[in-house]
């Protein structure tokens, strides 16, 4: 019988930040890596080490050292020093595919600066596993992952095996059993042998090849400079085994060719039952969870469209702005960073980031809407662009603010279409506004105008137009004129609002009726809060023993304001809670949390919007919005990272987890990314957040889904949770801030009903909802020191209508962007279908369209721009946009 090897990985895991700052990490990675680098070179024993797979912490420390640059090239093309392929370690279940995208294009692109990258989907301690992970590794090339939560032996009986995504995209993994497995050997000799025997022992029914690899290494740990030697001291005392340094990719090529029949296993990691994946995190901090998901949207629904679109009429896009932004939004998507399980102080680096992140994308996206609009012939001072930022036709209702002439207007476009408006709030800013403008003239290539004494008035107001039909991927320019003054409808006493599809009431106990028109459906207390106890920490919700639920509230005024566009109902309740737990199970209820309500219904629209506004004053306690319906769910249907994911509503494994010693309680508490679904034979409904990414499907026939709109805790982490035993997590210590005590939480929600479930059309709704069209008026009187000056173009030679690209067929669209140091468009579109390929054809003002792979190297040239697209896979085109204005 050969020998048992055991493969040595020597590494740091060093996380960025957590209960202490980046700051702090980052001064201590000056000294822990100048000994890594130092003792490498000296010490060709020891044979390399592993950075972490991540390169924003080599990217800070070459900040501090760039003479250290050219020592840690050589390291890296020797293979000494392993770096990449991640610029963060991320979570990879609650931030968005576009997300993991960039992190691995940065990650990649810096280590290839210092000469190149680990090919190894590296994950050791992100908080479970997305099932689309092996397509977005192999669309980068890579053959190889590991990581070490959310494995059960429900899923895999062992620890190496094939992982595939839906599409069939597959890589071999190892499956780690904990990143400090050979963390702490033992120099004396006898030690050392029951050190590696223990270790030996409970592994080598998991991994089946012969050769074992133990991760020498913990978190923010310098190198071990002794290893060389206590390896050297193993093989005389266990001569039967036989130990080597090697690098995680030499040991999982090694493995892979082993000859083992390895199984294939498709599906997502989040069971707790070997290491905690903490299936709740993802509403801890819910102020900063919602931060980071609008940002994403933002991203990439709005901005880099926007971008990209001026792109393709000649305007520069700024790739290192956006690089700058998708990195604050990285060092946010770190694992612990985006679980929010830090300090307080760390957390408001966080938020800091978000709020720079913020800033950035708004003030770029409105230069670039605002460099467009002076190219386009004016006719009206007070004309504006629409943007319709998906690649079909579509029309619906804008809510915007606009500049208007007169308190009564009429939109309409260039062919003489109406496009019916309802203003909302109107001022008067002439004097203000007019005043400051017109000091302007003479910097802006436009010392001749005459705007200046055509306008009599400028109002200011809050408008719903009214948008039929807008031409794929596309911006219209729309003017405005007088109209007559128009009766405006009252606002009605009796308590209900309705439109094509739905009538909402709420009776005086504050009980919400909806009336589904289409399927004479009548759903009786069809939307409610719900709050329980958490005895949780940052890390996870974890039910008390006593636990007691409330729903009762007290309505304190409601209000109805209905249009031939919208109409909405605005509720304002008290909820009784209880402070803490203490209270709770005694009863008690000394504190109101402040809710605002408005559910809005809008033409044509099968929606219902909700909008909620919580002023939380309680400790200890999980505030979430019910769903009601009258399907009984074995299942339910969210969307994921570039798919949509069928779940169980009921787990089994929660009978009997004590028993058999998991390590937290498995829990049906799930991401999403935008929606989440339930279905019957007759029915499907649909709730899309713009909010928390976290659902459960509850109730005693599994009919109701509940979303979290927060959790108020108090600790970074406790110990002998009920749901989760034993140690704490992270450290205990208190975080005042998680508290949310007298924090303002506002989450969006929009229900649907279908007939029957369809994957793309539930997927469509929600990238329509979280893409709305938008508009800019870059009229001349706005070019004052408020807006920022800017020079007036002389040549107005862009169309007033334009539309850059088309894609036809059932695909979801997540981007369009320009390719990294090219000059070339990427547009990554996916099939949110788990069970039918679909075809496509994406249509453009060139015919040289290509696919490519996610690190955007052409594969091959499209014929006619035809492609097929697999199950839940998605789909990159890189194409050059021909203009003439460059």
């Amino acid at each position: 019988m050969e020998k048992l090897k055991i493969g040595v990985i020597p590494h740091t895991h060093w996380d960025r930040e957590w209960y202490f700052t980046s700051s702090k990490s980052f001064i201590y990675s000056l000294h822990d890596f100048d000994e890594i680098i130092g003792y490498l070179e000296q010490n060709k024993e020891f044979k390399c080490f592993i950075f972490d797979g991540q390169t924003s912490i080599i990217e800070d420390y070459v900040s501090a050292r760039p003479d250290m640059e050219a020592r840690i090239k050589k390291l890296v093309k020797d293979n000494r020093m392993i770096i990449g392929p991640w610029y963060t370690q991320p979570d990879t279940l609650v931030v968005s595919g576009e997300s993991l995208i960039r992190n691995l294009l940065y990650g990649i692109h810096y280590a290839e600066k210092l000469g190149k990258y680990m090919k190894v989907g590296y994950l050791p301690d992100s908080f479970g596993m997305n099932e689309q992970m092996p397509q977005i590794y192999k669309g980068f090339g890579f053959d190889y992952a590991a990581f070490r939560r959310g494995i059960s032996d429900r899923l895999v009986k062992n620890r190496e095996f094939y992982w595939v995504s839906p599409n069939g995209d597959e890589v071999f993994v190892h499956n780690i059993y904990a990143y400090g497995s050979f963390g702490y050997p033992p120099e004396n000799p006898g030690e050392l042998k029951k050190y590696i025997i223990d270790i030996v022992d409970k592994l080598k029914e998991k991994y089946r090849t012969g050769l074992i690899l133990l991760f020498n290494g913990e978190d923010q740990k310098p190198i071990r400079k002794d290893l060389p030697q206590i390896l050297q001291t193993a093989r005389k005392i266990l001569p039967n085994m036989d130990f080597e340094i090697m690098s995680l990719e030499e040991g999982l090529m090694e493995i892979k060719k082993s000859g083992v029949d390895f199984e294939r296993y498709q599906g997502e990691f989040t069971f707790g039952q070997y290491s905690r994946t903490h299936k709740s995190i993802f509403s801890t901090r819910a102020d900063l969870k919602i931060m980071n998901n609008r940002i994403e949207n933002y991203i990439q629904n709005i901005a880099e469209p926007v971008s990209s679109l001026a792109y393709t009429l000649g305007f520069k896009y700024e790739e290192k702005v956006f690089e700058k932004i998708w990195k604050l939004m990285l060092l946010n998507s770190a694992h612990d960073s985006i679980g929010m399980c830090n300090s307080d102080e760390t957390n408001k680096y966080v938020e800091y980031r978000f709020i720079e992140a913020k800033n950035l994308l708004s003030s770029l996206t409105e230069l670039k809407m605002r460099e467009i609009s002076t190219r386009i012939p004016v006719k009206d001072n007070f004309q504006f662009q629409v943007y319709n930022l998906l690649p079909y036709k579509r029309g619906g209702i804008i809510e915007t603010e606009l500049f208007l002439p007169f308190d009564e207007v009429e939109i309409y476009d260039e062919e003489g279409n109406i496009y019916e408006p309802q203003i909302i709030d109107i001022k008067n800013v002439t004097g203000s506004l007019l005043k400051s403008s017109v000091k302007e003239i003479g910097v802006d290539n436009d010392s001749d105008t005459s705007w200046h004494k055509e306008i009599e008035n400028i109002f200011d107001a809050k408008i719903l137009i009214d948008i039929e039909e807008l031409q794929p991927f596309s911006y219209k320019t729309l003017y405005i004129r007088k109209k007559v003054k128009s009766h405006i409808p009252p606002i009605e006493s009796n308590n209900s609002i309705e439109n094509e599809y739905f009538l909402i009431s709420i009776d005086d106990k504050g009980i919400i009726n909806i009336y589904d028109k289409k399927r004479h459906i009548n759903y009786k207390d069809a939307i409610y809060f719900e709050d329980d106890g958490d005895e949780g920490d940052s890390y996870d919700y974890s039910e008390p023993t006593h636990n007691v639920y409330l729903r009762d509230i007290n309505v304190i005024n409601v209000d109805k304001i209905i249009n031939t566009l919208k109409s909405t109902l605005y509720i304002t309740v008290d909820m009784p809670l209880p402070y803490n737990l203490k209270e709770r199970v005694q009863g008690k209820n000394t504190v109101n949390n402040n809710i605002t309500l408005e559910l809005s219904l809008i033409k044509n629209n099968s929606n219902i919007g909700i909008d909620v506004t919580v002023l939380n004053r309680a400790v200890e306690h999980r505030l979430r919005i019910i769903a009601n319906t009258d399907i009984c769910a074995k299942y339910s249907y969210a969307d994921e990272q570039f798919g949509t994911i069928k779940r169980k509503t009921y787990l089994k494994e929660a009978e009997s987890w004590k028993e058999e010693k998991w390590d937290e309680k498995p829990r049906t508490i799930e991401p999403m990314q935008s929606f989440v679904s339930i279905t019957d034979e007759n029915l499907t409904v649909q709730v899309v957040t713009d909010g928390v990414r976290e659902y459960q499907i509850v109730g005693e026939k599994f009919n109701k889904i509940a979303m979290t709109v927060l959790r108020s805790i108090p600790y970074l982490g406790k110990e002998n949770l009920n749901d989760r035993p034993g140690r704490a997590s992270g450290m205990k210590a208190q975080t005042f801030d998680s508290r949310l005590i007298n924090k303002k939480i506002n989450a969006k929600y929009f229900i649907s009903c279908y007939d029957k479930y369809c994957d793309y059309e539930l997927a469509k709704n929600a990238k329509e909802i979280l893409t709305p069209i938008i508009c800019y008026q870059g009229s001349q009187f706005k070019n004052n020191t408020t807006y920022f000056v800017i020079t007036n173009p002389k040549d107005k030679n862009l169309p007033l209508d334009y539309s850059a690209l088309e894609i036809r067929g059932d695909v979801i669209l997540s981007t369009v962007k320009k390719a990294e140091q090219k000059e070339n468009l990427v547009v990554r579109f996916y099939n949110p279908d788990r069970l039918r390929s679909k075809k496509a054809v994406i249509i453009g003002k060139t015919e040289n369209f290509y696919e490519s792979t996610l690190d955007e190297k052409i594969i091959s040239k499209l014929d006619q721009g035809k492609i097929e697209i697999g199950t839940c896979e998605a789909k990159s085109i890189i194409y050059s946009p021909e203009n003439n204005n460059k």
